[in-house]
């Protein structure tokens, strides 16, 4: 058994048109042509490109088709983990149960809110709500976090006030979830997150993934970085896709087309060197 395993990371740069998809394709036709059966590769893309990537794989008549490659989402991927991990998923509540929900903690905690008391009977404040509490939630942002922040800006004129109502709407929104043991969709990704955790030191017996590919994503939330924090150190080999011209060596300014992702790859590079077992490196593509 090898304890002290050494996840291989990848952070692959390049501008738009070097070839960054180009290169996790070709890898992944490489890998099915050399074992076509074996531990699980992942190729994780936004939801909306999944299908024209499985289109560009299968363009090429060498692969004529596969079963341990699986091209996937970030939510699908949390289903994914549940799978491997042989746990059951938790029981979804869906969105037209979230509004149910929020129109009726809106009904019996309006008097308690200081900023939202009367926006709280509007018709469609609940669906407003439940888009700004998805953001907080995906941002890891918590009812003490928000008080916390509050608590910072007593001295602007309502927002104290919108921040403490939104701390509170939360966390009832929260305790109705586990007094109802279930979760929603946005609670999905930590939840996949946590259970790749229980196994804290993965060794060779208790990898998930033979390989992982990321591309596609501009940035991505804090809920979607943890769970591929918890996830690379169950990889074999891992590669990160940025679109980026160069390695940046100083800090960008947010007038910069460049800076989101700038951020994004820093975020990341800094995760990854808080994580044992990471090997990281850097690799440019250049424009041709």
């Amino acid at each position: 058994m090898r304890e002290n395993k050494v996840v291989q990371v990848r952070l692959l740069l390049g501008p738009a048109g070097s070839g960054k998809t180009f290169r996790c394709l070709a890898e992944v036709r490489a890998a099915l042509a050399e074992s076509p059966l074996g531990p699980p590769l992942v190729l994780l893309a936004p939801k909306q490109t999944t299908y024209q990537l499985e289109r560009q794989l299968l363009a090429d008549p060498a692969i004529p088709g596969y079963t341990r490659l699986h091209i996937l989402s970030f939510e699908r991927l949390a289903y994914f983990v549940f799978e491997l991990q042989r746990r059951r998923p938790p029981e979804m509540l869906d969105e037209e149960g979230r509004l149910m929900v929020l129109r009726g903690l809106l009904a019996k905690k309006r008097d308690e809110l200081k900023l939202f008391r009367a926006s709280a009977r509007l018709s469609g404040f609940a669906q407003q709500l439940s888009l700004l509490l998805r953001e907080l939630q995906r941002n890891q942002l918590t009812p003490d976090s928000l008080n916390k922040l509050a608590g910072q800006v007593r001295d602007v004129e309502g927002l104290a006030f919108k921040l403490q109502d939104l701390a509170t709407l939360l966390q009832y929104y929260l305790d109705w979830l586990k007094a109802h043991n279930l979760q929603d969709a946005d609670c999905l990704l930590a939840s996949a997150a946590e259970v790749l955790r229980d196994n804290s030191r993965p060794t060779v017996q208790s990898l998930l993934l033979d390989g992982l590919w990321v591309d596609g994503f501009a940035e991505w939330s804090p809920q979607e970085l943890e769970l591929l924090a918890a996830l690379i150190p169950h990889c074999e080999r891992a590669t990160l896709t940025f679109c980026l011209d160069r390695v940046a060596t100083q800090k960008t300014t947010w007038l910069s087309t460049w800076s989101v992702v700038r951020k994004s790859f820093d975020q990341c590079r800094k995760r990854l060197e808080s994580l044992p077992g990471i090997d990281a490196s850097i690799e440019l593509l250049e424009r041709r």
